[in-house]
C-alpha cells in the first residue's frame, strides 16, 4: 500500500459571516489514489466526503474576491488523517507538478464541461460541473455498506445531473443551491418516512371523516324537505295569501335549498376526490418505482375517477415500460416523456422524475443514459486514450498509476 505523502491544502476559517483563506501542510493520499486502495467504504462516510467537498467549495466561492477553484477533480482532493478531505493549495509552488498532471487529456475530458477542455473559462458553474462529476466517479468507484437506498440514488443521481446540464432549467447555480438539495443523513431520512406514513394514515382517517359528513348532510337536507312540506299546510291558514302563492313561495324556498344543498355536496365530492387521486397516485408511484410492476402502476391509474393528461400519459409509459411497444413509435414515446415532465403534478418530487428518466433509459438504451437530464450517468470508459500529447513528456509523480485508477473506478 503506498506510503502517505506531504501536500500543501487550503484552510479555510470562517469568522461571522466572512471566510479566509490560509496554507496547511497534511500528510495524505489524493482522493483517486485513496479510492484504489478502499472498494468498500461505509454510507455515512460517502455522504460525510459529498457534504464536505460541498462546504469546503462553499466556503472558498465566499473569500475575498469570490475565487473560483476551477481545479474540481479527484486528484484535486487529498484524504487526510481520520479520513477528512482537502482541497489541494494550487497556488503553491509544490504543487505544480499536479497541476501539470491535471492539464493533461484525460482528466480534462472527464472533469471538464465540453465547452471547456482547456480552463479557458473561470466560473461557479465550472466548479459546480467538477463537483457532480466527482461525486460520479465515486459512485462507480466504491461500494456502500449499508447499500444505497433506491430513492437515496435518485436523490443523487438528480444532484449529478443538474450539475453537469447546463442547459436545464433546473441546474444549480451555486454550491449553496446544492447544499439545499443534498440528501440529510439517515436517521432524519427516517423521520421523513416516517412523516409520510402519518400523513398516508391522516388522508385515509380524513377520507373516511368526508364520507361520514357527506352521508350527514344528505339526512340532514332530507329531514329539512321534510318540514318545508309541514310548513305548506302551516301557510295555508295565513290570511291575505292565497293558496297558489303559498304554494309558490315554498316551492322557490325548496329550490333555493336543493341549489344551495347541491353546492356543497359537489364541494365535498371534488374534495374527496382530489384526496383519493393523490392516495391512488402514491400507489401507483409505489408500484412503478419500489416492485417494478408496471402493469399494476397502469391499472391504478387508469382507474382513477378524475382524469387528466398527466394520467393518460402516464398510463401510456406504464404501458412501454411493461415491453408492450407494439401501439408506439420512439417519436409517439418522446413525446410522451417530453408531455409528462411538462404535465407532472408535482415538480419538486423527485418520484416523477425518475419515472421519466426510466422512460428515457428504456427508449435510448444503456449507451445513452447520460445525455437524459434524470437518468443516472456513468463516467467514460477512457481506457485507450489518445497519448499523442504524452509522448516525450516527463512522467510525473504517480501520473501513470492515476490514470489507471480512473479506468479501476469506471470498471
Amino acid at each position: 500500500m503506498e506510503e502517505k505523502k506531504g501536500y500543501d491544502v487550503l484552510r479555510i476559517v470562517v469568522h461571522s459571516d466572512r471566510c479566509y483563506m490560509s496554507t496547511d501542510y497534511i500528510k495524505g493520499k489524493q482522493l483517486i489514489v485513496w479510492l484504489k486502495y478502499h472498494s468498500r467504504i461505509d454510507k455515512e462516510i460517502l455522504f460525510g466526503w459529498i457534504r464536505e467537498l460541498i462546504e469546503n467549495l462553499e466556503h472558498f466561492h465566499q473569500c475575498r474576491g469570490n475565487p473560483c477553484y476551477q481545479y474540481v477533480n479527484p486528484y484535486s482532493i487529498i484524504v487526510g488523517e481520520n479520513d477528512k478531505l482537502y482541497l489541494l493549495d494550487l497556488g503553491s509552488k509544490e504543487q505544480n507538478d499536479l497541476l501539470h498532471l491535471m492539464q493533461r487529456r484525460y482528466v480534462r475530458e472527464n472533469f471538464l464541461s465540453p465547452d471547456n477542455q482547456y480552463y479557458q473559462k473561470v466560473s461557479v458553474q465550472e466548479d459546480i460541473y467538477g463537483f457532480g462529476k466527482t461525486v460520479q466517479y465515486l459512485l462507480s468507484a466504491v461500494e456502500t455498506e449499508p447499500a444505497l437506498k433506491k430513492i437515496e440514488e435518485i436523490r443523487l443521481k438528480n444532484m449529478i445531473s443538474r450539475c453537469v446540464d447546463h442547459k436545464s432549467k433546473k441546474c444549480y447555480q451555486t454550491i449553496q443551491d446544492i447544499s439545499e438539495h443534498f440528501p440529510i443523513h439517515r436517521k432524519r431520512e427516517q423521520d421523513r418516512m416516517l412523516a409520510v406514513r402519518k400523513l398516508l394514515v391522516c388522508a385515509v382517517v380524513l377520507i373516511g371523516f368526508i364520507i361520514a359528513v357527506t352521508q350527514t348532510a344528505g339526512s340532514k337536507a332530507r329531514n329539512q324537505n321534510t318540514e318545508k312540506e309541514g310548513i305548506i299546510s302551516n301557510d295555508l291558514s295565513e290570511p291575505g295569501k292565497t293558496d297558489s302563492e303559498i304554494l309558490e313561495n315554498c316551492r322557490e324556498e325548496m329550490r333555493r335549498e336543493q341549489k344551495q344543498w347541491e353546492l356543497e355536496k359537489q364541494e365535498l365530492k371534488e374534495t374527496y376526490l382530489e384526496r383519493e387521486r393523490k392516495l391512488e397516485y402514491e400507489l401507483a408511484l409505489l408500484y412503478f418505482i419500489e416492485l417494478e410492476d408496471y402493469r399494476k402502476s397502469r391499472e391504478i391509474v387508469e382507474n382513477i375517477e378524475a382524469s387528466e393528461p398527466f394520467g393518460e400519459d402516464f398510463a401510456k409509459l406504464c404501458t412501454f415500460m411493461d415491453g408492450q411497444t407494439e401501439p408506439f413509435t420512439e417519436q409517439d414515446i418522446g413525446e410522451i416523456l417530453e408531455r409528462l415532465e411538462a404535465e407532472t403534478p408535482n415538480p419538486e418530487d423527485d418520484r416523477y422524475a425518475y419515472c421519466v428518466s426510466k422512460g428515457y433509459e428504456k427508449l435510448k438504451g444503456e449507451a445513452h443514459q447520460e445525455e437524459g437530464g434524470e437518468e443516472r450517468g456513468e463516467i467514460q470508459d477512457i481506457e485507450g486514450q489518445d497519448t499523442e500529447g504524452q509522448e516525450g513528456e516527463e512522467s510525473v509523480g504517480d501520473e501513470s498509476e492515476n490514470s489507471q485508477e480512473i479506468t479501476e473506478g469506471q470498471q
